[in-house]
């Protein structure tokens, strides 16, 4: 977190990691699709099962800030970015600076572009600025990269401060987002799960603009 996100900050996009006990064992890949034309007029607070989300509100910034790319067309919108959390049934707490504090389960941001030309270098990209090359974290094991017909995902088990996070960072042709996956059982959010908490976030939290 640089706030929290400095402080949980760089505390930093989530999945929760309720009975996260099972299911997922591997990532599902499709090819990424040619691109459909879909562009953005805004975010929504997202749906995502078992778990209840909200624009993030207050001074405290959780989730890692995904890095703007700088290349890509800017979005014409009023709002290009937005950030939420998802809470679910079970409390997070962590202890921060000698404190105890509650964290979401999910932190996720969403970048708005006029056009992301090539969504699986992009996520690359905006990996490697904003998370690899964060010293505030510490990598664990190797990132995975998956695609969808519509998106590319790149997800990372990482450490925060003491905290075992999962992080992801996608793109389509329209939106760049990133997802902070924090640990609702001491443990890294296995990246699955993480992946299938990130296309839950894609589907739900954008508004198209009218064709």
């Amino acid at each position: 977190m640089r706030g929290w996100k400095g402080a949980v900050g760089a505390v930093g996009l989530a999945l929760l990691l309720v009975g996260c006990s099972g299911g997922a064992s591997e990532p599902e890949a499709e090819p990424l699709g040619k691109d459909t034309g879909i562009r953005y007029d805004k975010s929504r607070v997202p749906t995502v099962r078992d778990m209840t989300c909200d624009r993030k509100r207050g001074s405290v910034r959780y989730g890692l800030n995904a890095r703007k790319d700088e290349s890509l067309p800017a979005h014409q919108g009023e709002k290009d970015s937005e950030d939420y959390v998802c809470h679910g049934p079970d409390r997070i707490s962590l202890a921060v600076g000698g404190r105890t504090v509650a964290a979401p389960h999910i932190a996720a941001e969403y970048d708005l572009y006029a056009a992301v030309p090539d969504p699986l270098k992009t996520v690359k990209t905006v990996y490697t600025k904003s998370l690899a090359e964060d010293d505030e974290r510490t990598l664990v094991g190797e990132p995975e990269t998956v695609t969808t017909r519509t998106a590319a995902i790149t997800c990372q088990k990482n450490v925060l401060e003491t905290f075992p996070m999962t992080t992801c960072l996608w793109a389509n042709h329209g939106a760049v987002g990133a997802v902070d996956f924090y640990p609702p059982a001491g443990r890294h959010p296995e990246i699955a799960e993480a992946v299938a908490r990130t296309k839950e976030l894609i589907a739900t939290g954008l508004v198209e603009s009218p064709r």
